[in-house]
C-alpha cells in the first residue's frame, strides 16, 4: 500500500512461503488465515444441539474453551482454488462430520474481490446438512506502517457504531453482558491513538491489551432481537461501517464495512519476537492489529446472543469491505 509520499509498504504480517509449514503445523499465530468452522472461542470446548452434548478440543492451553475451531481449524488446511480472474480468487473447503467432533458436513467458501475502487471485498458462504455452529472470520494482522515496522499503538482506531463490548471471564469468555463503551478505554466512537489507553485493559493471561468482541452497527442491547435469525448475516443484509484505522505518519488508512454483528478488536499481545515472518521481520507485541468481523463468540451456549448455529435450509452469508486511501498531510 502506497504512502502519501508514494513509498509502498506490506501492511499485512505473516510468512513469506506458505510451503514453510507454519500455517499448518499450529505455530502460526493465525497469520491471515480464514478461521472456523468458529472462529474465536467457546467455552468449556462444548456446546449441546438437539440434546447432544458436543465435546471439542481444548487449545488454548491452560484455558477450558475451544480456540478458532480447536487443534486443526480450518486456518490449518489447504483450500481448493475453484475460481479465479484478474479481480477475484474464490476458495473452498468441504469440511466433514465429526471433524474437530462438529456435527453436520459443511461446504464452505471464501471469495476475495478487488475492485476499481481500492477495496477488498471478501464473501464467505457456508451450507450444511446438519444442525452445526458456524462462525467464520478472516484473521489478518495489520500494521499500515508496514508489517515490519514494530508497534501500532500509535496508529489511530475509529469504531463509530460500537456503543456496547462484550466483557470476558477469567476464561476469557463472554459473560453475556453488553457493556456500554461511553468513557471507558474501550470508546472509539472518536479517533483514538490504539495505545492511549491500553494500560486500563488487562485481560486473563494478559496485561495491557485488547481481545474483545465489540457490538457493531449500534446494535447496543437491540443483539437480542437477531438471537431467532434463521439465515446468519443475511444476503440482503447491508455491509454497514465497523471501523476506521489510519496511520496519521503514512497517510495510511483503512475502512472496514460488514454485515457481521460484531468485532473482534486483537492488539496481537501474545506476539513475542520468537516469529520471523516475511522477510526474516521479527513480530513483537502490538506488531499488527486485528479487527476480525464475526459472531460474538461462545454465541451457541448464549441464547441472548446472535444465532450461529446453521441448519439445513439456512445459508451462512458473510461479507466484509475493506476499502483503502490515503491522506493528504494537514
Amino acid at each position: 500500500m502506497s504512502s502519501r509520499h508514494g513509498r509502498l509498504a506490506d501492511i499485512s504480517l505473516g510468512f513469506d512461503d506458505a510451503d514453510l509449514g507454519r500455517y499448518t503445523d499450529g505455530t502460526s499465530p493465525y497469520f491471515g488465515a480464514v478461521v472456523g468452522r468458529v472462529a474465536n472461542r467457546i467455552a468449556n470446548a462444548s456446546f449441546t444441539l438437539g440434546g447432544q452434548t458436543h465435546m471439542l478440543s481444548r487449545n488454548e492451553g491452560a484455558f477450558p474453551g475451544t480456540l478458532h475451531g480447536g487443534t486443526r481449524g480450518w486456518d490449518k488446511v489447504t483450500w481448493r482454488l475453484v475460481e479465479r480472474s484478474a479481480s477475484h480468487v474464490k476458495l473452498a473447503h468441504s469440511s466433514r462430520a465429526g471433524e474437530e467432533n462438529y456435527p453436520g458436513t459443511v461446504e464452505a467458501s471464501v471469495t476475495y474481490t478487488l475492485t476499481a475502487e481500492n477495496e477488498l471485498v471478501v464473501e464467505m458462504h457456508a451450507t450444511t446438512d446438519e444442525a452445526t455452529p458456524i462462525n467464520m472470520a478472516q484473521h489478518a494482522y495489520f500494521n499500515l506502517a508496514g508489517h515490519e515496522s514494530g508497534s501500532v499503538l500509535e496508529h489511530e482506531l475509529t469504531l463509530p457504531g460500537a456503543t456496547h463490548v462484550l466483557p470476558v471471564d477469567s476464561a476469557r469468555i463472554p459473560t453475556g453482558e453488553l457493556r456500554a463503551v461511553a468513557g471507558t478505554a474501550f470508546d472509539f466512537s472518536v479517533p483514538r491513538a490504539v495505545g492511549a489507553r491500553i494500560d486500563e485493559v488487562d485481560g486473563p493471561g494478559w496485561r495491557a491489551g485488547y481481545d474483545h468482541c465489540f457490538v457493531l452497527h449500534n446494535r447496543g442491547t437491540k443483539a437480542r432481537a437477531l438471537a431467532k435469525s434463521a439465515t446468519l448475516f443475511s444476503a440482503d443484509a447491508t455491509a454497514h461501517p465497523a471501523a476506521t484505522y489510519s496511520h496519521p505518519a503514512s497517510g495510511r488508512t483503512m475502512e472496514i464495512s460488514t454485515t457481521a454483528p460484531g468485532l473482534q478488536v486483537y492488539t496481537s499481545n501474545f506476539l513475542d519476537g520468537s516469529i520471523r515472518g516475511k522477510g526474516g521481520a521479527t513480530y513483537h507485541k502490538y506488531g499488527g492489529l486485528c479487527l476480525e468481523t464475526q459472531g460474538f463468540p461462545n454465541a451457541v451456549n448464549t441464547p441472548s446472543f446472535p444465532n450461529t448455529v446453521l441448519t439445513p435450509d439456512g445459508v451462512y452469508r458473510h461479507r466484509t469491505i475493506y476499502r483503502f486511501s490515503t491522506f493528504p498531510a494537514e
